[in-house]
């Protein structure tokens, strides 16, 4: 059975983006409307600081093709400033302001702090538990023993394969491969600002729902990731073909350049598969790094 990849980068609106990626500002385009004629999905993260409000995400719901799916994160009042044992009403106003996007909503996210260890794997336990079984949950974690491969981690996958949750992976390998003082001064300065915020934590790849989350931040110069995401063209076609309906959200240390590294990995996976006949990115090239994108 083969099922739906979703691609898309953690924003759709960048002032460069426009009269390039986008027709000019003059044009009257939407945004998000937009940025949906490209990709399928999104990462929300902006519901993680604040909640958007029913009358916002209803026009976000009405602009997008039905295929269209949001990945929202929720707030960090529940994820960072409570016990998850006791956040039940700001878990069901969150979720009843996501339930407005109908279909359109994917995967909600629960992105827990690197501080948020073992000793809390109980409220954990009781969040998933109690999480409602009609909409898909994926779960990040950052603290070092979920990744140890120890009592820890196989308690975690345990608890999220029984409730078919997804845990979340963040592949930030290309990120810290990049050496900031090979770049000029405001572009290293930004390259260290997003090292110093993302976690640096090992890349365990497993599936413990049907819609896994990849969560891939890239090295500055998009050449330089290639190595990197080659391992995930293989497994991204194995979860397709197992009948998973995998995510893949595209970081970059500037954002704006997502888009480009998102086109650069689905050529690689349609020129190894061609056979799954995914539609390429057809992007406009991007001075300095998109000459020799496709050039292999």
């Amino acid at each position: 059975m083969m099922n739906t990849l979703y691609i898309g980068c953690p924003i759709w609106n960048h002032p460069s983006w426009f009269g390039s990626l986008y027709p000019a500002k003059s044009s009257g385009i939407v945004p998000l409307c937009a940025y949906a004629t490209l990709f399928n999905s999104v990462e929300g993260n902006s519901s993680f600081y604040h909640l958007p409000d029913k009358s916002t995400l209803a026009q976000w719901a009405n602009l997008l093709p039905a295929h269209f799916r949001f990945t929202l994160k929720l707030p960090r009042s529940i994820s960072h400033q409570g016990d998850l044992r006791q956040c039940g009403d700001l878990l069901q106003q969150a979720l009843e302001h996501f339930s407005v996007l109908g279909n359109k909503l994917g995967s909600v996210m629960l992105q827990l702090p690197a501080s948020f260890g073992p000793t809390q794997f109980p409220s954990l336990q009781h969040f998933v538990a109690h999480f409602p079984k009609n909409q898909c949950l994926a779960v990040e974690v950052r603290h070092p023993d979920f990744f140890a491969k120890g009592e820890a981690e196989r308690q975690l996958n345990q608890l999220l394969n029984q409730h078919q949750a997804d845990r979340i992976i963040m592949d930030t390998r290309a990120l810290f491969a990049c050496d900031a003082s090979h770049f000029p001064a405001p572009q290293a300065g930004l390259i260290r600002e997003v090292q110093s915020k993302k976690p640096q934590v090992p890349t365990n790849v497993i599936a413990t729902g049907k819609y896994p989350i990849v969560r891939f931040v890239g090295h500055a110069d998009i050449e330089k990731t290639k190595d990197f995401y080659q391992p995930w063209l293989g497994k991204i076609k194995q979860w397709l073909t197992e009948g998973l309906s995998p995510s893949l959200f595209f970081h970059m240390p500037d954002n704006k350049d997502a888009p480009w590294l998102a086109a650069a990995f689905m050529h690689d996976f349609n020129q190894r598969y061609p056979e799954l006949g995914l539609a390429d990115l057809p992007l406009p090239a991007v001075q300095g790094q998109q000459k020799s994108l496709f050039d292999s």
